[in-house]
């Protein structure tokens, strides 16, 4: 059950800085696409996304969109954003991990995976040893991802006393 728990719980992805991921020794980021960087009904990426990559860039981080959805969808949304992507990335099971981390060049232990998902981004990403950030589902008005959520609620709350008990540590 452990595997379930995130490392951190944020918000939005705009709550997590550069800076921390650095201080957590990451090197590459997996993000993501549906719920995570814009609704699965954008089509396009909202204009506050471009400046968000570009920080991470700015900070010696390489950026991949890990998304499970279609080429077609994810490819058009990346495209706009300037952003490589993987698409059918079979999250949670550790091949599509591999694959990502292979195309940054990054080892999984120095990449972060950030998603809104327990049992896909959280789960994946702590199997492979990469930090994970879970965040808060842009998706929550419709049905079926309120009914995820509300399996995944202890989890998320486990992560952010971890995330609390962390940082007074620090």
């Amino acid at each position: 059950m452990s595997k379930l728990i995130p490392d951190y719980v944020f918000e939005s992805i705009y709550d997590i800085t550069p800076q921390l991921l650095r201080e957590n020794h990451v090197r590459g980021v997996l993000i993501d696409l549906d719920g995570t960087l814009a609704s699965h009904k954008a089509a396009l990426p909202p204009d506050s996304l471009a400046p968000f990559v570009r920080a991470l860039r700015d900070a010696g981080l390489k950026v991949l969109v890990f998304s499970n959805n279609r080429a077609a969808r994810v490819g058009k949304f990346c495209a706009a954003l300037g952003v490589d992507f993987i698409s059918r990335a079979g999250k949670p099971f550790s091949g599509g991990f591999q694959r990502a981390a292979e195309r940054l060049g990054v080892p999984l232990s120095q990449t972060a995976v950030v998603g809104d998902q327990i049992f896909t981004d959280v789960f994946g990403g702590n199997r492979v040893g990469a930090l994970t950030c879970y965040v808060q589902t842009l998706d929550r008005r419709f049905f079926w991802v309120n009914v995820r959520y509300q399996l995944e609620r202890g989890f998320i709350e486990r992560g952010r006393r971890r995330m609390e008990a962390r940082a007074r540590h620090d």
